[in-house]
């Protein structure tokens, strides 16, 4: 038996008729949530998208409590961008969703996919790309399992701390930590391998790709 969703998540492109389609076809919960996600700027026919596609959804689920949320993400900053949407989309992490693509904003679609990549999900998510002018659409088998990073809690203390301090020395790392000067040289030279911080002089920082996993 079908499971129902706890979350739909779409990306608003300039035509409805995706996003309709995908709302009919899946068995959502009466409390469910839907997700959009917009890019910040103003585009009119993606503002008239979303109404039509709010108005058709409010008819159809009129009796239900389907949550829907309007996010807008400012794109001008992709490494910012991923950032936030990560972390909006962790709170879905033990839920079952499923994700639809669809439209021309691209980079949005490309900025949603990512922040979907670097989480890890308890219930795997369906994933569904809308083909431009056509009612197909393909699905995409669960990437995440391949592409996962290994890292431990160990490592992933370090690039908090790297967050929330800016460069610090290993030795500083070690005793924010309360960890051996040893343990944390060697979590330090796999994040350097994984490309995820970088090294100037005794002080280690991170990169972009770190600054996307915390």
């Amino acid at each position: 038996m079908i499971q129902p969703l706890d979350a739909l998540i779409m990306t608003l492109g300039f035509e409805p008729g995706p996003l309709i389609r995908s709302v009919a076809s899946h068995n959502l919960r009466a409390d469910a949530s839907i997700i959009i996600f917009t890019p910040s700027f103003k585009d009119e026919r993606a503002e008239r998208a979303y109404l039509e596609f709010k108005k058709i959804c409010d008819m159809i689920l009129k009796d239900t409590s389907i949550n829907f949320q309007k996010i807008e993400v400012d794109l001008t900053d992709f490494v910012k961008a991923i950032r936030h949407i990560r972390i909006l989309l962790s709170k879905f992490v033990d839920k079952r969703v499923a994700f639809c693509f669809s439209g021309g904003m691209r980079a949005l679609s490309f900025a949603v996919f990512v922040a979907y990549l670097l989480l890890e999900w308890r219930h795997r998510p369906n994933i569904e790309v809308h083909l431009e002018g056509r009612s197909e659409r393909l699905i995409i088998p669960p990437l995440n399992e391949i592409l996962k990073v290994n890292i431990t809690k160990e490592k992933s203390d370090i690039l908090r701390i790297l967050l929330q301090h800016g460069g610090l020395s290993a030795g500083n790392i070690a005793v924010l930590l309360q960890k051996d000067r040893s343990t944390i040289y060697r979590h330090l030279a796999s994040l350097l391998k994984d490309g995820l911080i970088r090294q100037k002089g005794k002080v280690y920082e991170l990169t972009d790709l770190g600054l996307m996993l915390v």
